[in-house]
């Protein structure tokens, strides 16, 4: 079953029984069908979403086949209005199953971010699907388990000058992906610099004090991060099924915004605009489909 459907709220599905049990009784029906498609081979692809609070919810995706067989998918999802990166998109279908991926190159942050993708059939419908992979545009939201709220730091960097030495690194970093041998050397002396402040901060300040933010991966799947970042809104609603209060906070980490998803009981602390949250996420993201990247159009445009 998903790991992170206590996200939002349905810790009381314990089991792969649980989880059917719902997803046929109050999932799939007429009613919650938001997308319908024929697919090569004959079999049928249908998309249903059960709201369950404000913003949130779950998916189930099911492909009927002629011979009666169901594969039939499942995950949480997340609603986040803003934009979150305009980079390029690249959507890849995973392996063993009926899922997308999406990665992006985000220079803010020094790697390939990659995320699941929760509008898959928004991808399928398009009439060149599997031809088109490059979308520019991607709304990211998270969910998490367990998370801890952290008072802010006090930055003696001026916002002009932290502003500006981050989009001189973001240049450095693109130069250095496409084989520019001085910025490669520049950002290596500026790594063994921040190693070596940091080593000796460390020995006096807590870890928290010294670093503002970041965005790591962590564990084996590719769409699972180790965040830390500064709350910029406090939201919540209430699980219609289980009553309970689900934050939905809106952070910036390493300037990459997204939408958090975390029930008040796992979550340590108060959060309140100006804090920061710690913890691990999984990632997803809806990606515009309408503003794909033609072939041999510029990426940079």
């Amino acid at each position: 079953m998903h790991n992170f459907l206590r996200a939002v709220g349905l810790k009381q599905l314990k089991t792969n029984t649980d989880v059917d049990n719902f997803l046929f009784n109050e999932v799939i029906c007429e009613k919650n069908k938001t997308a319908q498609l024929a697919v090569e081979g004959g079999s049928v692809i249908r998309e249903y979403r059960l709201k369950l609070g404000e913003g949130i919810g779950i998916c189930a995706i099911a492909e009927s086949f002629r011979s009666g067989r169901m594969n039939l998918s499942y995950f949480p999802y997340l609603n986040n209005p803003d934009i979150s990166t305009r980079e390029i998109c690249t959507v890849e279908r995973y392996t063993e199953k009926e899922s997308f991926a999406g990665l992006t190159d985000e220079y803010k942050i020094g790697l390939s971010l990659i995320f699941f993708i929760n509008n898959p059939c928004d991808y399928r419908l398009l009439p060149e699907a599997g031809k088109l992979t490059d979308f520019k545009g991607t709304c990211l939201s998270a969910f998490s388990n367990s998370g801890t709220v952290l008072l802010p730091i006090h930055s003696f960097e001026e916002e002009a000058e932290a502003l500006k030495r981050k989009k001189e690194q973001e240049s450095l970093i693109e130069k250095a992906k496409n084989g520019d041998e001085e910025a490669i050397e520049t950002l290596t002396v500026a790594d063994m610099d921040a190693y070596s402040q940091v080593a000796k901060r460390i020995e006096n300040e807590d870890l928290y004090s010294i670093v503002e933010s970041s965005f790591i991966p962590c564990g084996v799947e590719c769409d699972l991060y180790s965040v830390l970042g500064e709350i910029r809104e406090v939201r919540s609603t209430v699980n219609s099924y289980t009553d309970d209060r689900i934050y939905k906070l809106k952070i910036v980490s390493n300037e990459i915004e997204f939408r958090l998803a975390i029930r008040e009981e796992d979550l340590l602390g108060v959060p309140e605009k100006g804090r920061r949250f710690k913890g691990r996420i999984w990632l997803q993201g809806k990606v515009d489909f309408t503003n794909p990247v033609l072939p041999g159009e510029n990426s940079n445009n």
